[in-house]
């Protein structure tokens, strides 16, 4: 039989305590135990290791030999786990991020390149998706989620707000004689949706009230909706913090503010996430704390 690699390590702990019993309380096994797994392992091989007495124990020849290949492998044995704890704790390596498509621009981007300017060793992957993911078929290290999760295996928290409004184009509003003081009215405007956002189209304003349409065109790009919504196509519900640079320029106008809805992130990692993770999330934080002060 091929000796047990447990049986080995119990053969090391005898010869370097030179003793059976000072094996055993180091290993926090019976003594018994322990002549057991050096029996067994002599029987696995075929030969004597160790000759023993009532006082003293020393190695054959054989077993000064395999003592040596034993040292090897639990030399390699340590040096892997010592390469991954530093995998894990340095800024290096790979890290794979996935988040929606309202995010990456003004969130999710900029965190990446505080973080690549900081840690240029550090290879970092983004998926710009607005659907679940697997995280562990698609290799994802982080997901960022906006909006109510249903119950989930991964470990989950919530690090911010994401504010959204009904915004159009100057012309359209114009066209529609102004921006109306009673929100029922925008049923008779036209809309352009998301595919993640259902059918009819449910706009919840902060003051309670809810208008139902039926959007006119319908598209899974936030980029595309933008362009869309400043040509003058109709209504859409967009994140603020990815509208802002088209309100300051005046392509776009808010409306009217949405219920916000809540941002988080999650990791499948058992307990603490690796540092670059750790630093990734940090740098989500920082950010949506800048928008949210400027």
């Amino acid at each position: 039989m091929k000796p047990n690699l447990e049986d080995m390590q119990v053969f090391l702990a005898v010869v370097e305590a030179r003793s059976f019993t000072l094996a055993a309380d180091r290993l926090e096994r019976t003594k018994s135990a322990v002549s057991q797994a050096v029996t067994r392992l002599e029987s696995d091989i075929g030969t004597r290791l160790l000759y023993r007495s009532t006082r003293s124990l020393s190695l054959t020849e054989a077993g000064s030999e395999f003592y040596a290949h034993c040292q090897e492998i639990k030399d390699i044995y340590n040096s892997a786990l010592a390469g991954l704890k530093n995998n894990s704790d340095k800024l290096a390596g790979s890290l794979s991020v996935t988040a929606p498509h309202a995010l990456c621009e003004s969130v999710i981007v900029p965190a990446i390149i505080r973080l690549a300017e900081q840690y240029p060793q550090l290879k970092i992957r983004l998926l710009a998706n607005d659907s679940p993911m697997d995280l562990i078929e698609s290799q994802v290290d982080l997901a960022i989620r906006v909006g109510n999760l249903e119950l989930q295996s991964a470990k989950v928290a919530k690090i911010g707000l994401l504010g959204e409004s009904l915004y159009a184009s100057p012309q359209l509003i114009e066209k529609q004689s102004g921006t109306p003081e009673d929100l029922t009215e925008l049923q008779n405007w036209t809309h352009i949706a998301n595919d993640w956002q259902g059918t009819p189209l449910k706009y919840e304003f902060k003051n309670g009230v809810q208008v139902k349409v039926r959007p006119n065109v319908r598209c899974n790009s936030l980029h595309d909706i933008m362009q869309l919504t400043e040509a003058g196509l109709g209504v859409a519900q967009l994140p603020d913090i990815a509208a802002r640079k088209r309100v300051d320029n005046g392509a776009l106008c808010p409306i009217a503010p949405v219920a916000a809805a809540p941002i988080h992130y999650m990791h499948l990692f058992s307990k603490r996430p690796p540092a670059k993770v750790q630093k990734f999330i940090k740098a989500i934080k920082t950010q949506l704390k800048f928008l949210a002060n400027n």
